[in-house]
């Protein structure tokens, strides 16, 4: 089952429940800067910079294929009791904007949010290596999704790739920003030391110490 082998990696990686920010729950982690800071994310007060748009998605691009091959895709799509969207037309909207069959597995989680509201989380999987997704598009919505009526909401922070094998996960959040974490620091200090430019400068100290050769 694929929930199962996701289940198994978070484990190695030490984030068993997934929680988020991944950068900041997961021990072997890197976070790296996918908007460029050297250039406006608007051009007028709702008219979005193309190029701070492109540069977004080079970089996750870049990072999502330097760190490929992935076997397992899972979205997480959050559902609260005053949301009337109808689920399957967002399922359907995905399946249409990635090129995929409906998700191989769905689970149904009831939690609540930081204000003890209910809230249901679904779990939606596909296995890559049957049904290949088409991701450049899906960056393309990601890299939108935290501007209010511009992009695929339900897409921001909730995009994991996995890679079940070297227990590896990839986590593309939003226009700002990618975590990747593997299990041990040598199994991703390869990106450390090879796009250290676009690692996040907030943060640089905590991966400093994790990654920094003795």
């Amino acid at each position: 089952m694929l929930l199962e082998r996701i289940q198994k990696t978070l484990s190695h990686i030490g984030n068993e429940r997934l929680q988020l920010p991944i950068f900041y729950e997961s021990p072997a982690s890197l976070r790296f800067e996918t908007g460029d800071p050297q250039l406006d994310i608007f051009l007028t007060e709702k008219k979005l910079n193309p190029r701070y748009l492109r540069s977004a998605l080079w970089r996750t691009t870049f990072l999502y294929e330097k760190t490929a091959p992935f076997d397992t895709l899972l979205w997480v799509l959050y559902r609260t009791i005053d949301l009337d969207t109808d689920v399957d037309e967002i399922i359907s909207h995905f399946c249409r904007l990635t090129h995929l069959l409906p998700p191989a597995e769905i689970y149904h989680q009831e939690v609540t949010t930081a204000a003890e509201e209910p809230m249901t989380r679904i779990l939606l999987l596909w296995d890559m290596a049957e049904t290949p997704p088409k991701v450049q598009p899906l960056f393309e919505e990601i890299v939108r999704s935290d501007f209010k009526g511009l992009g695929f909401r339900e897409l921001s922070s909730a995009i994991f790739f996995f890679d079940t094998q070297r227990h590896l996960l990839f986590h593309p959040y939003d226009d700002r920003g990618v975590d990747i974490v593997g299990k041990t620091p040598d199994d991703i200090r390869y990106l450390y030391e090879d796009c250290r430019n676009w690692l996040l400068e907030y943060d640089i100290e905590r991966m400093q110490k994790t990654f920094a050769q003795k």
